[in-house]
């Protein structure tokens, strides 16, 4: 039996809360279409009260599909969901909308909203409302949107915000150092092999490693911000005695790769030379002629001489 379903992989106490979300009457998991940080184009995302996921598919280069006992699904695609930093989604939000004064967070989100419907493209713009909105309700975006803003309070439930740059750039500096020193980039096989690549993880480079960790830490994070932001962000740190020692790295290969391919070249002209050519063999006929025994048979060449001239 031909079944229509997705397989997904996501965090286990997400799995949870969308259970028990289910589980209530009249209850649907709604999905947001709001601007990737880093690209700008719409993609998915899963709200939860307390984390939102980024949904994306895994395609594979031909046509799959999933066995499941007796059940055959025909989408062999597999969704990811991952958690995703709200302050990553709210970042280019608020830059659209960017003010010098200071607003609720009903009137922030209403300018936002209205800047952003009115650059899209398309017939998703009621979409792109509803996820705004829904965005700007959720506890975690609430939380992350204190973390990247000037905040001032009037009284019991009169909060007003104002994006700060300075305040978010050093956000997600914080974000990078934390990461950095976690066990993140250690457990990342990908990760090491980079380092250990770039010769950051010899004896006598602790210095550059942790320059090393930093950079990758960075790379990191940068996935999830906007070209412009990434080269903002970037120039805040210095990576100059890293890219001297990267650079160096590249110059000490090119005469080793230069030298290697110079002695297999040469090793191969030798064992060439070294061996003699073996004659071609003649054709079927050629070597039948050559049994043939000629023994009193006038030469090819005589029938070819001037004849003699007769005597007078």
């Amino acid at each position: 039996m031909t079944m229509t379903a997705r397989f997904a992989i996501l965090p286990e106490d997400i799995i949870q809360t969308l259970s028990v979300q289910l589980e209530q009457p009249n209850e649907v998991v709604q999905f947001l279409s709001l601007p990737h940080p880093r690209t700008g184009l719409l993609s998915l995302f899963l709200p939860t009260p307390d984390a939102i996921l980024e949904v994306q598919a895994v395609s594979p280069p031909e046509g799959r599909s999933w066995f499941l006992g007796e059940h055959v699904y025909e989408d062999g695609r597999l969704v990811m969901m991952t958690p995703i930093d709200p302050a990553f989604l709210l970042l280019p939000l608020l830059k659209a909308g960017q003010s010098d004064v200071f607003r609720t967070g009903e009137d922030l989100f209403e300018e936002i909203t209205r800047k952003i419907v009115e650059e899209s493209e398309g017939n998703n713009k009621t979409l792109l409302e509803r996820s705004i909105a829904t965005l700007a309700g959720l506890p975690c975006a609430q939380k992350a949107l204190r973390l990247i803003c000037d905040v001032k309070e009037f009284g019991p439930g009169t909060v007003v915000y104002r994006h700060s740059p300075e305040k978010a750039e050093q956000y997600l500096r914080s974000k990078i150092g934390r990461l950095e020193n976690s066990k993140t980039l250690e457990v990342s096989r990908t990760i090491v092999r980079h380092l250990a690549k770039e010769g950051l993880m010899e004896d006598g480079r602790e210095k550059l490693l942790a320059v090393g960790r930093t950079k990758a830490a960075f790379d990191l994070v940068a996935q999830y911000l906007s070209p412009e932001m990434k080269q903002t962000l970037l120039a805040t740190y210095d990576f100059a005695e890293l890219e001297a020692h990267l650079r160096q790295n590249m110059a000490d290969e090119v005469p080793l790769k230069s030298a290697t391919n110079t002695k297999k070249g040469a090793a191969g002209k030798a064992e060439g030379d070294g061996k003699k050519r073996k004659a071609a063999k003649g054709s079927h006929g050629v070597e039948q002629l050559k049994k043939v025994n000629t023994t009193g048979m006038a030469k090819l060449s005589s029938f070819f001489n001037k004849a003699e001239k007769a005597k007078s």
